[in-house]
């Protein structure tokens, strides 16, 4: 065998070595979305004890997708002769797709609708009147601090240990092997079709498709979300709201900080102009 460099050493791996590496490996099928929507107006209207509908959303997702990225890259082919080189300049993030289970309620579709509605509406979002039938309606769009929120995906597995949980009977008895991913400033972009028909019944799905900002990904091992104070006063109830940020300014999710966040503008009179004299002149 040459020598050389570019070759691959041959290497024994024993049958000990395989199970300790390849018999753990990641389902599929542990999970927790849990989307940020206490700071909507309308979230109240769907649960009766108040600020906590997010709970009912992240057991009713029923299906979620990891998100992908990639790059957009420019190309660069005189800086050496015969060669292209790629350069990246912008990261591009997938959308996000979420499914849920549709309650007896509906409330999982009424929910999502009013979002959109809350979104883009010819009237008042929370109800169908005179102003949504009227033919020369034209849609008015919300600011987008306004309907902007975080969603969280949580990806475990069974052995996954929760420490703050009082139900279970010992502690330390599992891993802290996890990945959160977080969406900033997301909302929902589209809500597929439902398709009903008289054949054999089955459960009704919602699908929603999310847009967001962008994501990253929580590699802190640390709790996903802790409780944080609600109201039902239509004044967001997120935990943003309890660290005094301002209103609409997106940061992080649960007990993280986003350490991304640009913070708001603020001007609050004309901007003095500045005259500079140059030597000579």
């Amino acid at each position: 065998m040459a020598s050389g460099g570019g070759t691959v050493p041959f290497r024994t791996i024993g049958t000990s070595e395989i199970k300790s590496r390849f018999l753990h490996l990641a389902q599929s099928s542990q999970f927790r979305a849990v989307l940020q929507v206490g700071r909507l107006p309308f979230t109240e209207d769907y649960d009766p004890q108040g600020g906590r509908y997010y709970d009912d959303l992240s057991l009713m997702c029923t299906n979620a997708s990891l998100p992908g990225s990639s790059f957009s890259t420019s190309e660069n082919n005189q800086d050496y002769y015969g060669i292209n080189q790629k350069f990246a300049y912008r990261r591009d993030f997938d959308d996000l797709n979420l499914e849920f289970y549709v309650d007896g309620k509906y409330n999982t579709i009424k929910f999502f609708e009013q979002w959109m509605d809350y979104i883009a509406s010819p009237g008042d979002y929370q109800t169908v009147g005179t102003d949504q039938k009227n033919l020369y309606n034209v849609y008015r769009f919300q600011y987008p601090e306004k309907y902007k929120v975080i969603i969280d995906i949580h990806k475990f597995d069974k052995d996954y240990e929760q420490v703050h949980s009082p139900a279970l009977p010992v502690v330390n008895t599992g891993t802290k092997n996890d990945i959160v991913y977080t969406f900033v400033n997301a909302f929902p972009r589209s809500i597929s079709s439902i398709p009903v028909s008289y054949e054999a019944s089955e459960i009704l799905k919602c699908s929603v498709t999310f847009a967001y900002d962008r994501y990253f990904v929580n590699r802190g091992q640390r709790t996903v979300q802790e409780s944080s104070p609600t109201t039902r006063s239509g004044s967001p109830t997120d935990t943003q709201a309890t660290r005094g940020l301002p209103e609409g300014v997106a940061s992080g999710s649960g007990t993280r900080e986003d350490p991304y966040i640009r913070p708001p503008i603020r001007q609050t009179g004309p901007i003095p102009l500045q005259v500079i004299d140059f030597p000579g002149q």
